[in-house]
């Protein structure tokens, strides 16, 4: 759970001048109110207090400074992935989105009180939309810690060489306990989970990249092309090949329609 400390913030109010800390203090509100729903999934919640800032605090905002403004959004977009990384199973999700984000934010955005604005909006709608039932973890005293730390683990190192034993070694765990805890917790033993997450991390490469699936494979540590579409095809049904071609026509075909979708309007 994400919280602050109110007597601290209004301490630090007195202590700055007026305009900044009034604006600071404010969005250090916003912040732990978009913080708390997201934890909880209410984004329309979000949503709501969103647009109440921006109506209430308009003024605050147009006399804040750009540095502010800069830092306000690098800010929740560090709070979203702390948060993600505390409850969720697939950690690398958040860390790619956040990368995403500070390669974006660069000093120069945002230009405008609007397009602050804009930004946070889309913010909270991309690290909402990581937020699935399947790799939440609902409550974290029902999930062992030992299963979250291989979990955790696993997801850091997608691209590293990996066993189930050596991983436990390097956790100071118990392979022989943490393995039954593991497929006890789970539903699949820790070797396909690494499986698991490698074949969905591949999708994200086969969908954004041009790389052949020969790289793909050497980049995630399968032992050849048709170790990986072994792999592949157990998880998704499909090989790499297909995936990638169903996905971009499909990708093609909504790109078409919103162009005349546009057309039509004008």
């Amino acid at each position: 759970m994400f919280y602050y400390d109110y007597d601290q913030l209004n301490f630090a109010h007195h202590k700055l001048d007026s305009k900044k800390a009034n604006y600071l203090l404010r969005f250090s509100f916003l912040e732990y109110s978009l913080i708390f729903n997201f934890e909880k999934r209410e984004s329309s919640r979000a949503k709501r207090e969103l647009a109440s800032f921006f109506e209430n605090h308009a003024d605050l905002i147009k006399e804040a400074s750009h540095e502010e403004l800069h830092r306000s959004l690098i800010n929740v977009v560090s709070d979203f992935t702390m948060t993600g990384l505390a409850n969720h199973f697939n950690a690398t999700n958040f860390v790619q989105l956040r990368e995403t984000y500070f390669d974006w934010l660069t000093p120069e955005k945002p230009e405008n009180p609007e397009d602050f604005q804009k930004t946070l909006e889309l913010i909270c709608k991309d690290f909402y939309n990581l937020q699935t039932p399947e790799d939440e973890i609902t409550a974290t005293d029902t999930v062992p810690k030992q299963v979250y730390q291989i979990t955790y683990y696993v997801n850091m190192h997608l691209y590293d060489k990996m066993q189930p034993i050596r991983i436990a070694d390097y956790l100071n765990l118990s392979y022989q306990y943490v393995s039954r805890l593991f497929t006890h917790t789970m539903g699949l033993s820790i070797q396909s989970y690494i499986d698991k997450q490698r074949v969905d991390e591949s999708k994200k490469l086969l969908l954004h990249t041009d790389l052949p699936l020969s790289e793909i494979a050497r980049m995630l540590n399968y032992y050849d092309s048709s170790n990986y579409i072994k792999h592949f095809k157990k998880f998704s049904e499909t090989t790499p090949k297909q995936y990638r071609l169903q996905n971009k026509r499909e990708r093609f075909r909504v790109k078409q329609e919103a162009l005349e979708k546009a057309n039509q309007q004008y």
